[in-house]
Parts: C-alpha cells; sequence; structure tokens
C-alpha cells in the first residue's frame, strides 16, 4: 500500500514535505516484559495466514482491482501515513493513483494480539510505474493489522514509515543530555495499569511515564512480547524500554486522539505527536493496538510515522 498516504494527498488535497526524523520519538508504545503476569491468549492466525492475506491486497492493488481491493478492508479500516490519518473511503479513493507494478516483503514479523487479531510488519520495497518507466521506490517499513469479523478476515489498520538509516555512534542531543533516570525519577508516581479505563487514557498514561523517564511504569503498560516500529527500526519491549532514559519529551504535545474498537478486547489508538527534536521541532502520527488483558490495557504494538511538513 506504499505512497498510499501521498496518493490520498493528491486525491484529498493534503499537502505534504518530509521533516527530520527522530529515532526515540518512536517510544510511545512498544514491546514488553511487564511486571504483572498478563492472561496468554488463545492461539491466533499464523504468519504464513496473514501474509498471504497481505499480499492479496498487494495483488488487488496490482490489478487495480477496487473492488477486490475494497472487500478486504474493514468499514472503520484507517490508514495511516505522513500525511495523516485516513478512513476507508479515502484510502479507496488514494490508491487509484497508484500503480503498482512489484512488490517484495521482507524482513516478515507476526505480533499476534489474541485469537482474532494480529500484526503483520515488514519490510516493503516496491516498483511502481507510469507511462510504460518504473521507479524504484525508497524501502519503508509497513505493518497491517488483521482482524475476524464475523467468516472474515479485515485489513482494519495500515501503517508506513520511511526507512531511515542513522549513524550508531552519534547520539542525539536529548540522548546525551540525559542520563538514565534517577533512583528518584525511577521511583515518581503513575497510574497502575489497573485504574485505566479506556486504551486512550492508557496512551496518554504510556506518555506520562515517559516524560517522568519512568521506564518501570512505561513497561508496565506492554506486553512482554509487544512490538515497537520506528522509521529507523523495530524495537522488542526490552530496546522500547531502555529508549525513554534516553528521550526528553518533556515539551511534547498530543493531539488528534481518536479510538477504533476492534474487538470486545482491542483497540486502535492514533494520534498526532509534535515537540522538539535534534534542535528542529517535529511532528509524527503514531499508532497503538492495544488489548484488555484481565482488566487491564496493554500495549501489543505501536509504530511512528514522520509527518510531511506543510
Amino acid at each position: 500500500m506504499k505512497r498510499l498516504l501521498l496518493l490520498a494527498a493528491l486525491a484529498l488535497a493534503a499537502s505534504a514535505c518530509t521533516t527530520t526524523t527522530n529515532t526515540n520519538t518512536g517510544a510511545g508504545n512498544a514491546n514488553a516484559n511487564t511486571a504483572a503476569a498478563t492472561p496468554t491468549p488463545a492461539a491466533g492466525p499464523t504468519q504464513a495466514d496473514l501474509e498471504a492475506k497481505e499480499r492479496q491486497v498487494y495483488e488487488a492493488i496490482k490489478a487495480k482491482n477496487w473492488d477486490a481491493f475494497g472487500a478486504l478492508l474493514a468499514d472503520d479500516f484507517n490508514l495511516v501515513v505522513s500525511d495523516g490519518v485516513h478512513d476507508k473511503a479515502q484510502t479507496l479513493e488514494g490508491v487509484k493513483q497508484y500503480n503498482l507494478m512489484e512488490y517484495t516483503l521482507s524482513d516478515v514479523r507476526l505480533v499476534k494480539v489474541d485469537a482474532d487479531l494480529a500484526v503483520l510488519t515488514y519490510t516493503m520495497n516496491e516498483k511502481t510505474g507510469s507511462e510504460g518507466k518504473e521507479t524504484q521506490a525508497k524501502p519503508y517499513r509497513a505493518s497491517s493489522a488483521w482482524a475476524r469479523r464475523g467468516d472474515k478476515w479485515l485489513n482494519v489498520y495500515h501503517q508506513e514509515s520511511e526507512v531511515v538509516e542513522t549513524p550508531a555512534a552519534s547520539p542525539s542531543p536529548a540522548a546525551a543530555a540525559s542520563p538514565a533516570a534517577s533512583p528518584a525519577t525511577a521511583a515518581s508516581p503513575a497510574a497502575s495499569p489497573a485504574t485505566i479505563a479506556s486504551a486512550t487514557d492508557a496512551e496518554k498514561a504510556v506518555w506520562d511515564a515517559i516524560k517522568a523517564k519512568n521506564p518501570d511504569a512505561f513497561a508496565g503498560y506492554l506486553l512482554p512480547d509487544a512490538v515497537e516500529v520506528a522509521p529507523e527500526g523495530v524495537m522488542d519491549k526490552a530496546a522500547s524500554v531502555k529508549m525513554i532514559t534516553m528521550f526528553d519529551a518533556s515539551k511534547w504535545t498530543l493531539s488528534d486522539f481518536k479510538e477504533t474498537k476492534i474487538d470486545a478486547d482491542a483497540a486502535l489508538v492514533t494520534y498526532k505527536a509534535a515537540g522538539p527534536d535534534r534542535g528542529k521541532n517535529v511532528e509524527m502520527y503514531h499508532a497503538t493496538v492495544w488489548t484488555n488483558r484481565g482488566g487491564q490495557w496493554r500495549a501489543a504494538f505501536h509504530q511512528g510515522t514522520m509527518a510531511a511538513k506543510q
């Protein structure tokens, strides 16, 4: 579904231009080893199952079979790309501008949420074309959540983030200026996951923990096998937890929250985050798949995408 954002922008008059990426801003939610035990979800779809479904989407786009493409999307589908969050109707209109010729999926990873929901994340390489000319697009990281709706598996969410390579030896100013949390910081209070009423409230509580540089509180909101996808890479829980001690989120603001119920025990939360990073103001679109385990909201998957600058 590469460039659906930009295509939607053409179709819907959205404007765009890229900004500097931030490795740490994706810390909004990711991977986790929670201190409290959480119920194990029932077996769900396999990676092969969902990879086959994902390829059906791309084959429908290649064939310009928009009816088949639309039939694979849930009515409450959300697309998150660099110009914002788009619903199913906007996505269907935008994809018609897109001429996919070839594609490959690599680094495929499955994140099981429950028996009726899972996320497939991967690196996408593609060739697009017009007037008989092929263009090799830059690789990007894509993720799709598939949910069982009745007797069908439907795509309820898709997100794309351009792959960004960052020098490993040069930490950001925020990282250099922000040592690991002190004992006092680590002990700072945070709401217990058990007290959170909604997935949106849980998302906001996660950011409170990030701003407080409280890794224990942050980790408590993540499932043990949670995954975070940022433009710079894919992280497990341990890596995501480590990142919050190197990221100064004190001046970041959150807006445009939208919560979409996926099934009885899961929800998708999308929103916009903005703040300073490496001397520049950046904006990102974030999305988190939350699941309610025994009355406690836990993050199963998170992805951040750099916003296009107007």
